[in-house]
Formats: structure tokens, C-alpha cells, sequence
């Protein structure tokens, strides 16, 4: 029985599509493939039960999954004393009404209690000192059981306090009152010895490892804030897999970003990666090197039935309104549209602080009667059966899930060419049309060529985007990850190697060639023979890794003893052009394992200066003191 456990930081019943993904994710591999598995929650909520019921019977997960939060775990643990229902004391109290939710309790004239109620229940007391200053604060679950008690300081919270259903402390939290940032700093877990960790993330980690068995046990990480978390576990029989659901780089740069950065920079260290794109698979190889634990398994989807007519012009976009959306350029490109189509009309369907913005460019272009901004709708299904085809104007998306929606709805899509998912799924010319990403005048011609087509050719296309859709069905979405979890069973050899500099040597017939000696050890922890490949970099290209250019050589690899190498890098300047700093790095690498190592840090060893010739000088960077050469 496979022990699979997805981890993310809250679950809520108002949601949005990555928590939708990870659920359906949990209900078609119990559907598909009978494996249930569990889902691991770390947010403080006290109607945390009643979400979970309510989303199980949303999403159909009665029996398919076990959604456990870490408040919730510990404070439900079995107790030997009865339960203890809440209840507050107000003898001697002068009561005040509020509103029919709120209620007031005053002792001499001072303010010490206020109560407020939900559903006729009491939800939050908060208790105030003699200056009306809120010192503390009782939450109550719907079952009228003491779910935790928050203490402040200065009007900063200073500590929390988790209760058992028989109202015994079951974990304190004590925060840093200096600041409002609400940063924990230890937390005490009162269990039979009672546990004290340093931090929270400890203390999440220790709640990850209660789920951990003797069989394998499979980490998947779905929010980057907890990746750390799951980086930290150390068991050999725990295999760590990260789900990517967006882009890695901040948008129009090179920039890793910051929640991204814990698994990017550590791909040695982890089991598997999975993308939803085989785009991004790509990208993640030329930024990070070649692995063959990356995974792509897109989002799955359901072929819909079609129970509407088209309406011949009608184009529709499903999108949030907001800026990186570009809903402008659709607008834009719509007054080219209704030019060479006056029959056409765009509908909107969303909501965002960009609507006053988009409504007012519509104004201006006069376009009142051609594009109309519809609002938020839940009839997907609908919207995108009723249209000739759909349009997808992001400046960036993680899998672009409305075009998976509009195609398994027979709905051609035509998409700026962004990053991610637009290209794999939309086959140019068959089932819809990629745009330069953009481009609003490529991006009307598309539309127009489409609108301009026959009813048999459009249905054409229409038939086509249902067939792409089938290669996303629920069946080879199980399929995709049961195979995953097979593979990553394998033990991977981890080695973290070490290279050291030992020699350059010039030829004697060709001064401008040169050897390099490298003494590489790979602190395996068992016998590996990776492939080493000397990589020259162009300085010039550097400072974007976007554009970044080098030159890859192989290399000669003599093994002296055990895991320990020399390597020989050939540097033959007559082969690189000139007006160019080449920076040398060594590439260490096998099927799961890739290691990009900067040379050159034993400059004391020999003096490099007498290598220089008229053509190629050899020199040490400042900076990371590798090994150059300036041509």
C-alpha cells in the first residue's frame, strides 16, 4: 500500500485553482488506481472539521483521502478526562447588547468581556484590562469546545495557547511581541514527556514524520512555503517530490523566484520534479542541467458534453481582470477584429480591479457593442460552447488551465505563445492558432482567419481540440503519477563532489593550447562513475541567464582510486573567438545527479602569469577566483 502524503499550508472552503488541482488529484488516484492517501494542513482553524467535510463532499473524497491538520491532530489525541464544552463567566457582570451577534459585559464601568456569537453560538471572547486594552482572546469551535486562546502584549500577540476537547493545554506558541509580524519563536507540544522545538518549523516537521511508515513513503509538496519542511526530513524511506504550478522566474526576468528557490537550487537533493509543461521541463534542463526525475504530468480533464449551439462570431475569454492578464490587448486587437468581422463580439467573463480600466478603453474605442464585460460565472461549460472559439492574452501562466477547459469542450483556442502551456496544447492550424506573444496585430489576423473559416472547417478544428483534450483524460493522469511513484522507489546514488585545480599546461608546438589537471572526489556514498564535461562560459553573456552562451568540451578521465578522479580539460584558444573572457566550469553529472563546479581555486599552487601569450592571457576572477581566459 503506497503511503502518499500532500503537503500544503492550508485548506480553505473558498479556494482557488492550485488547491482545486491537488484535490482532484487525490480523488482520480483513488478512482483510477484505489490508492488513498492523505493531506496535510498547518493553519490555525477552528471550523477546520466542517471545511473538511464540506470540501470532501464537494470534491467527492468521502473515504478517498484523509485530510489532517496539525492543530487538529494533536488536539484531538485520545485524553482520559471527559470533555469540557466552553463557558464563560459573566456573574457580576452589567450585560450590553451590541447587534444580535455581539454582546458586552461591564463591571464598574469598565469594559472586561466581549462576546461575540455565530449561528446562536458563542465563536470569540475577548477580554479586556482596566484601559480597554484587549489582553486576551478565546476562540470556540462550532461545537462550543475551546479551540485555542491568544495573549497579547502591547497589542501585539505574545502567545498562543491550544486546548484538548477537556480543555487541557495541548501546544503553546510564543511569538515575538516586538514586532507585528506575528513570528514564532518556540513551540511546546504537551505530550506524555512534553517537547520543546526551537521553531514552528520544527514543529511541523515532527507533525510530517508522525505519517511516516515503513513502507515507502512519499512527500508531495504542493506549497513552496513548506518545501523547506519536507527538504529537512532525512529517512531512507521517505522519497521527496515537488509540484511545480507556476512559473520559476519572476516574470520578464532571469530571476529565480524566492519561493521557488529551496528546490531549484537543490535539485541533487530531491526525488522528483514534476511540471506541468513540457516547455518548462526544458527550461528547468538549460538553467539547471539535466536530470531524469523531471516529470511532466499536466492537469487532467474531463471531455465535456456538448449541449449548446455556437453562435457563429461570438469569441469568448474566461480570465481574471487584472493587469498581467493583458485584457487589454484582446480589446485592442477586437477593434481590428469587428473592422474586417462586424458581426463579432467578445465576451469577458471575470472579475478584477483592471474592469473600470477595461470598460473605459472599450468606451474610447467604441466597442460598446461588440465587447462586453460579462462578470464571473461558474457555467464554464457554457460560455465555451456557445463561442466559436476562446482567446488566452496572459503575459504568463502556469498551465493555462482555461485552454484545457476550451478545448475539452470543442472550443478552438487561439493564445499569445507565452510560458507555460499555450504550445502544448494548441497544435497551430489544427485546433487553434498561437500568436506572437505581444502581438496584437497577429493576434486579430488569428481570430479573423478563424472567424473567416467555413462552418465544416470550423468544425473541423472543433473535433481536433477535443481530440487533444483526450490526452489529458483521468486515466493516464493516474497512470502518469503511479509510474513516477515506481521510479523514485529506487535508491539514487547521492554524491556531493569536491574539484581542486592541480595543473595548467601549455603545448610546446602551440602555446595557445593548454591542459587543464583537475583532481575531482565525489564523496559518493557508493560507487558511481559520472560523466565530467568542461564547460567554458562566455563572460559576455553572463548577466542574463536567459541568453547566457558556452562552450562544452570533453574531457580525458583517469580514475586513481575509488570515488577519486583527474580530469584532463582541453582549452584550445584558436578555436574561440576573440574579444571574449571564457570563465571554466566542470560539469559532474549521471541520471539524477548534476553538479556545475567553478575551477580554479588553487592559485597559490603555480604562477598562472607565466602562461599568458600574445593571444590568450590566463588569469584568476576576483570575485569567485576562477579560471579564465581572455582572448
Amino acid at each position: 500500500m503506497k503511503n502518499i502524503i500532500f503537503i500544503t499550508s492550508r485548506l480553505d472552503k473558498d479556494h482557488g485553482g492550485l488547491t482545486a488541482s491537488l484535490l482532484n488529484k487525490a480523488r482520480i488516484l483513488y478512482d483510477y488506481e484505489n490508492i488513498k492517501s492523505k493531506v496535510l494542513t498547518f493553519h490555525a482553524d477552528h471550523n477546520f472539521r466542517e471545511t473538511s467535510a464540506e470540501i470532501k463532499q464537494r470534491y467527492d473524497l468521502e473515504g478517498k483521502v484523509d485530510i489532517i491538520n496539525l492543530n487538529d491532530f494533536f488536539r484531538t489525541q485520545c485524553s482520559n478526562r471527559d470533555k469540557k464544552q466552553y463557558d464563560v463567566d459573566t456573574d457580576g457582570l452589567i450585560s450590553v447588547k451590541v447587534n444580535d451577534n455581539k454582546m458586552e459585559y461591564y463591571h464598574e464601568g469598565l469594559k472586561k468581556l466581549e462576546v461575540t456569537y455565530k449561528n446562536d453560538l458563542i465563536h470569540e471572547v475577548k477580554h479586556f484590562s482596566d484601559n480597554s486594552i484587549c489582553v486576551k482572546k478565546d476562540i470556540i469551535d462550532k461545537d462550543g469546545y475551546l479551540y485555542w486562546t491568544s495573549y497579547y502584549f502591547d497589542n501585539k500577540l505574545s502567545r498562543q495557547v491550544f486546548y484538548k476537547l477537556d480543555k487541557t493545554p495541548v501546544v503553546t506558541r510564543e511569538y515575538d511581541a516586538t514586532s507585528n509580524k506575528q513570528k514564532i519563536k518556540n513551540v511546546v507540544l504537551f505530550e506524555d514527556t512534553p517537547i520543546r522545538f526551537g521553531n514552528f518549523d520544527e514543529f511541523k516537521e515532527y507533525f510530517i514524520k508522525q505519517f511516516i511508515t515503513d513502507d515507502y513513503t512519499y512527500l508531495v509538496g504542493e506549497a513552496r512555503a513548506l518545501d523547506p519542511n519536507i527538504m529537512n526530513i532525512t529517512d531512507a524511506r521517505v522519497r521527496k517530490i515537488f509540484m511545480t504550478h507556476s512559473i520559476h522566474l519572476r516574470p520578464g526576468t532571469d530571476v529565480i523566484r524566492l519561493g521557488n528557490r529551496q528546490v531549484l537550487n537543490n535539485l541533487n537533493d530531491i526525488d522528483a520534479l514534476v511540471l506541468l509543461t513540457q516547455q518548462q521541463r526544458q527550461d528547468i534542463i538549460d538553467r539547471f542541467g539535466y536530470r531524469n526525475n523531471y516529470y511532466v504530468i499536466p492537469h487532467s480533464i474531463k471531455i465535456s458534453e456538448i449541449s449548446q449551439k455556437r453562435t457563429r462570431d461570438k469569441v469568448v475569454l474566461i480570465s481574471r481582470l487584472h493587469e498581467e492578464k493583458r485584457l487589454d490587448h484582446a480589446i485592442k486587437a477586437f477593434k481590428q477584429v469587428v473592422k474586417a468581422k462586424p458581426e463579432a463580439t467578445l465576451h469577458i467573463y471575470g472579475d478584477g480591479d483592471e474592469r473600470t480600466k477595461l470598460q473605459n478603453l472599450i468606451n474610447k474605442l467604441g466597442l460598446q457593442e461588440h465587447v462586453k464585460l460579462m462578470g464571473y460565472s461558474s457555467d464554464v461549460d457554457e460560455i465555451l460552447q456557445t463561442a466559436a472559439c476562446s482567446i488566452l492574452t496572459s503575459q504568463y501562466e502556469g498551465f493555462a488551465l482555461v485552454i484545457q477547459e476550451s478545448i475539452a469542450n470543442g472550443t478552438p483556442v487561439i493564445a499569445y505563445d507565452i510560458k507555460y502551456g499555450p504550445s502544448d496544447m494548441i497544435d497551430h492550424g489544427v485546433n487553434g492558432y498561437l500568436a506572437e506573444n505581444g502581438d496584437i496585430e497577429d493576434l486579430a489576423s488569428s481570430i479573423i482567419n478563424y472567424l473567416n473559416k467555413s462552418t465544416s472547417e470550423q468544425q473541423k478544428f472543433s473535433a481536433a481540440a477535443i481530440e487533444k483534450a483526450s490526452q489529458f483524460s483521468n486515466e493516464n493522469f493516474a497512470k502518469s503519477w503511479v509510474k513516477l511513484f515506481e521510479q523514485t522507489e529506487k535508491n539514487k546514488t547521492v554524491f556531493k563532489p569536491e574539484a581542486k585545480l592541480i595543473n595548467i599546461n601549455q603545448k610546446k608546438i602551440n602555446k595557445n593550447n593548454y591542459k587543464i589537471d583537475i583532481k575531482v572526489k565525489l564523496n559518493a556514498e557508493k560507487y558511481v562513475e559520472p560523466e565530467f564535461i568542461g564547460v567554458f562560459y562566455h563572460r559576455s553573456t553572463l548577466e542574463n541567464n536567459k541568453i547566457s552562451k558556452c562552450d562544452c568540451v570533453d574531457t580525458k578521465v583517469t580514475q586513481l582510486e575509488g570515488d577519486l578522479f583527474k580530469i584532463e580539460v582541453p582549452f584550445h584558444a584558436d578555436k574561440y573567438k576573440k574579444k571574449e573572457i571564457y570563465d571554466l566550469s566542470l560539469e559532474v553529472k549521471d541520471e539524477s545527479q548534476y553538479h556545475n563546479i567553478r575551477i580554479g581555486n588553487q592559485r597559490e599552487s603555480f604562477n598562472i602569469q607565466n602562461l599568458a601569450t600574445r593571444k590568450v592571457k590566463p588569469y584568476y576572477t576576483k570575485n569567485h577566483d576562477n579560471l579564465s581566459f581572455k582572448l
